[in-house]
Formats: structure tokens, C-alpha cells, sequence
């Protein structure tokens, strides 16, 4: 049986997330989109966040 790459479960079906390529199960994503629920949330985290015009400061060590 093969077993789901995020809830580590043995199941009957797994899917291929289109984003990462994790293996996951039915529970643990969008079957329907091939999208695991770690890429879904990575998604929603990242666009909530986004902001154009933000400024970023970043450091550079010429060391």
C-alpha cells in the first residue's frame, strides 16, 4: 500500500502534488487540483503577505 508523504499514513490512493511533487493522500490535499495541503497553505501565506511595494532591506557580507 503506499503511504502518504505528509500524514505518513498508509492508504489506498496517493496523488502527486503539481507544486512539489509530494506524494500525499486524499485528506492531506486537493485531489482534484494535485496540490498537497503544505503548497496550499504556502499559497495562501505567501499571497496574503505579498505586498508590491514593500520595501527589503538585506544585508551583504564582503567578508
Amino acid at each position: 500500500m503506499p503511504k502518504c508523504e505528509l500524514c505518513e499514513k498508509k492508504v489506498k490512493t496517493t496523488y502527486k502534488c503539481t507544486e512539489c511533487g509530494t506524494r500525499f493522500c486524499e485528506k492531506c490535499g486537493e485531489k482534484e487540483r494535485n496540490v498537497c495541503e503544505d503548497c496550499i497553505d504556502y499559497a495562501n501565506g505567501a499571497m496574503g503577505q505579498y505586498k508590491p511595494d514593500q520595501k527589503v532591506e538585506i544585508e551583504i557580507d564582503t567578508d
